[in-house]
């Protein structure tokens, strides 16, 4: 019986440690419209497409973008297609984001800036 209690007392604290996917917080926050919960996840400056807006923004310029896209094409549906990592560590999502007004495909990449990984690349284009 000790056995088994240490066991699961290791496994309850064990699930403490494992640090959640940041790509399902950016998909909570996409659901909702929580912009500052997902660019929480941003580097100092992003490489952003959205739709036909495309450049290297800063943090902050990326979420007012972002933001207003939420106000313009508000989430309905937000689904995990896919997503892996590289053998360098990077790591990327495919999400599928539909609105009333269309449906989207969202692409993000992130890498570790040397503070940990953040998304250096986000896109949002029309599907």
């Amino acid at each position: 019986m000790k056995k088994i209690a240490l066991l699961l007392v290791t496994l309850i604290s064990f699930s403490f440690l494992v640090k959640a996917d940041p790509f399902d917080d950016m998909m909570q926050s996409m659901k909702s419209s929580q912009t500052i919960g997902l660019t929480k996840f941003f580097s100092s400056s992003v490489e952003l497409t959205l739709l036909e807006n495309e450049g290297i923004y800063s943090k902050q310029q990326s979420e007012q973008m972002i933001k207003n896209f939420f106000v313009q094409h508000p989430p309905k549906n937000v689904n995990l297609q896919h997503k892996g990592s590289s053998a360098q560590g990077a790591k990327y999502a495919i999400i599928t984001y539909e609105a009333s007004n269309g449906k989207f495909r969202v692409y993000i990449f992130m890498k570790d800036n040397g503070q940990g990984l953040q998304v250096n690349e986000f896109r949002i284009e029309r599907e």
